[in-house]
């Protein structure tokens, strides 16, 4: 062939191109019909993007391949005629659509959803499925947007904490776009799958803790849920990894969802100490509990101990052990003042006067002086 006649034909490719995959995101673009002549004997020899990450799904029943090729053009491949979930028993397709430039799929670890991420040279997008009824969410942005053009997903963009909740991170970091993951809630409704995100933050804390004893320390992070239209952060979550193994506490901003986790040492050993002094309209229900955790990361139950009362002291109900109320605020206190926080979003307990906790007789006198006033 002569250099003008590869010259030209390159040159359809390229048109070819930026005319079918260039417009923009938004699945269930149908591309043109594929060229013809030379640009299409150059097409066949070129690759056929496949299927990244995990084409199987962990219990062994499905499987996700590309099929075919596309006789499109886009970023040096060939998107696949078509991308094909199936029953590796029987082979019956159970799920099928267009090929894509680029493909990527992610399987939760009870193999109920399949997370797709696919894309064009401009854009990527994350669509979700659930395989009983292989009905599809696809993945927006909190203010309910599509991920915009030339905003790209990392090669980690993808994980399951949890068997309905997917983490998508947007964004490659860097001059690639500043990195974001957004937390999806997973339901099905009425035998339709639906979805929420959630931006998310992940903060590493620092320590060093060993609170399942296996001599191995544990990654402690805090997770950041912020409000969907922005303006502040009404939720957080506890993480306590030991590889893929978590133990997760939330603590939310809401009055019902407060909640204090502390690490603290026994006997040379760490533990977890989860504290709620919660009140309302009068009435007081004071409880911790103080454990370790298992090799499944399960809690382990050292000691626990409560108290309630009530300070509405004109009430014919009104209950209040003095007693009780001091011995219970002695022994938390004493547990607290050796204590780090992790995370605590309580409102405090009631308070009852300059006392030291570290003094039962004081603490007796300050409620009792309370009961006066």
């Amino acid at each position: 062939m002569e250099r003008r006649q590869i010259f030209g034909a390159l040159t359809l490719l390229a048109v070819t191109a930026a005319v079918v995959f260039g417009a923009g995101p938004g699945p269930g673009k149908a591309p043109e019909d594929p060229p013809e002549g030379e640009a299409a004997r150059i097409l066949a020899a070129g690759p056929v993007a496949q299927v990244e990450g995990e084409t199987r799904s962990p219990d062994g029943r499905f499987q996700v391949q590309a099929v075919g090729a596309s006789g499109q053009y886009v970023s040096g491949v060939q998107p696949p005629a078509s991308l094909q979930v199936t029953n590796t028993e029987t082979g019956a397709v159970l799920w099928q659509d267009q090929g894509w430039a680029t493909q990527s799929a992610l399987w939760s670890p009870d193999s109920r959803y399949l997370a797709l991420a696919y894309g064009a040279r401009t854009w990527q997008s994350v669509r979700v499925m659930e395989t009983d009824t292989w009905t599809v969410w696809d993945f927006t942005l909190p203010d309910g947007g599509a991920i915009p053009e030339y905003t790209f997903l990392p090669e980690d963009w993808g994980a399951w904490p949890e068997e309905d909740r997917l983490l998508v991170t947007v964004g490659r970091g860097g001059d690639a776009g500043e990195r974001h993951t957004y937390a999806c809630a997973l339901v099905m409704d009425q035998g339709r799958l639906t979805g929420a995100s959630r931006e998310v933050v992940r903060e590493t804390l620092p320590g060093t803790y060993d609170f399942d004893h296996d001599g191995g320390p544990e990654t402690v992070e805090l997770w950041t849920y912020a409000y969907p239209t922005g303006g502040g952060s009404e939720l957080y979550e506890l993480c306590i990894w030991d590889g893929d193994l978590c133990w997760k506490e939330e603590a939310s901003v809401s009055h019902a969802g407060e909640n204090a986790v502390y690490a603290l040492q026994v006997d040379g050993q760490d533990h977890l100490l989860r504290y709620v002094p919660f009140m309302g309209q009068g009435y007081c229900s004071y409880h911790y509990q103080l454990f370790s955790l298992n090799e499944m990361m399960q809690p382990v139950m050292l000691r626990e101990n409560s108290v309630e009362f009530d300070i509405n002291w004109n009430s014919p109900y009104h209950s209040f052990d003095t007693e009780a109320v001091a011995a219970f605020l002695y022994e938390i206190h004493g547990l607290l003042d050796d204590a780090e926080s992790l995370i605590d979003t309580t409102w405090g307990e009631l308070y009852i006067g300059d006392v030291d906790y570290r003094d039962l007789d004081d603490i007796e006198s300050c409620l009792r002086a309370m009961e006066q006033t």
